[in-house]
């Protein structure tokens, strides 16, 4: 999954990109990031939103979800005779000031004997429209396709992904902007972005004892934008301003994470992630630090929690159920508050709610 998208005020052109599923708590020290472009900070924000909370917990060192590390596709085999998993799952992020975000997905898995795991996904994110406090509708589309493959060699695991995503994103209403020699004005503005992004991310684990497991991804992303703006001032004989841009941005991640089965389906993990966002406008530096602890507490039920925090002190909570319903059939629900701390300024805080089912042939 990968979220992104353009958007340009008056001349001002804004990039979202990501992919994204973590969500923060407020925190005494915390930062608005409200001194970074936002072409920058919607980048690791999104990156979060596609992680989503299911069995193994949010790590790179999990040893049954490819959600973080492509690696754990093909780390646990499956004890089913085709060794195939479908996925259906649905994500939601309703923020503060009335945005909402549907994300849909569909994932298939073959777990071959001798070549490893192979998980195609398709997932399609769109936005309610609504108005941002900015004064602009938010109308966002995302369509993305994803292959990953993950195998294992003893106590070794390793994989690779490759994403490609395609946004288109329109925004108009009427904004109040700073006019220079004149001041603050209201100023219509119609606004046409497009852009596509690709990302490769490879994945290693490694079983260093028993019960301990180590991951670590890199991950490397570009993405081209394009851009059209036209901003109306309320002054007669004053023609509409044209303005066009583009460029591309680029990013770097790197997340090691351990984690210590220290009971069947039970565990605590631990991941600290470093990314680095850049375009021709601004650059982020994004750091990060997640905790967590699954515990099977019925024999069908295994539940999760975990905290996060970024070092301007926004700190986060992800919490999540597993539902084995049967031996070819499970449930994943989650939820995460205020995840997003990159995005408060413009939307707000946000609530992150998860649902996936796993049918297993």
């Amino acid at each position: 999954m990968r979220l992104l998208s353009l958007s340009c005020t008056g001349g001002r052109c804004c990039l979202i990109a990501a992919a994204l599923a973590l969500c923060p708590l407020n925190a005494a020290a915390q930062s608005d990031y409200s001194d970074k472009d936002f072409s920058v900070r919607l980048p690791p924000a999104f990156l979060r939103f596609t992680e989503v909370s299911t069995m193994g917990g949010e790590t790179v060192a999990n040893r049954y979800s490819s959600a973080s590390n492509p690696a754990s596709a093909g780390w646990t085999a499956l004890p089913t005779r085709l060794g195939i998993v479908v996925v259906p799952y649905y994500s939601a992020i309703g923020f503060q000031k009335g945005q909402w975000l549907h994300l849909t997905g569909e994932s298939l898995t073959w777990f071959s004997k001798d070549w490893g795991a192979f998980q195609p996904t398709l997932s399609q994110i769109r936005s309610n429209n609504s108005i941002g406090s900015d004064g602009l509708s938010f109308d966002y589309q995302v369509d993305t396709a994803q292959f990953q493959w993950g195998k294992r060699y003893g106590n070794w695991g390793w994989g690779a992904m490759f994403n490609f995503a395609r946004t288109q994103i329109g925004r108009d209403g009427t904004t109040i902007q700073n006019i220079p020699g004149i001041g603050p004005m209201p100023v219509g503005v119609v606004s046409d972005s497009s852009a596509e992004s690709y990302r490769w991310r490879v994945g290693g684990l490694y079983e260093p004892a028993d019960k301990w497991l180590l991951g670590m991804i890199f991950e490397y992303g570009f993405i081209p934008y394009r851009s059209r703006s036209v901003a109306t001032l309320p002054v007669p004989f004053v023609p509409p301003t044209v303005t066009y841009q583009e460029g591309i941005q680029q990013q770097f991640v790197l997340r090691p994470g351990v984690s210590y089965e220290y009971a069947p389906l039970s565990s605590v993990y631990c991941d600290y992630q470093y990314g680095n966002f850049f375009n021709s406008r601004d650059s982020l530096v994004d750091q990060r630090f997640s905790a967590g602890i699954e515990h099977r507490l019925l024999e069908f039920l295994l539940v999760r929690l975990g905290p996060s925090m970024d070092v301007r002190g926004n700190v986060g909570l992800s919490t999540g159920v597993s539902l084995l319903l049967g031996p070819n059939i499970s449930a994943e629900c989650g939820y995460q508050y205020n995840m997003l701390p990159e995005l408060r300024p413009e939307f707000g805080r946000s609530q992150t709610f998860q649902g996936i089912l796993s049918f297993r042939f």
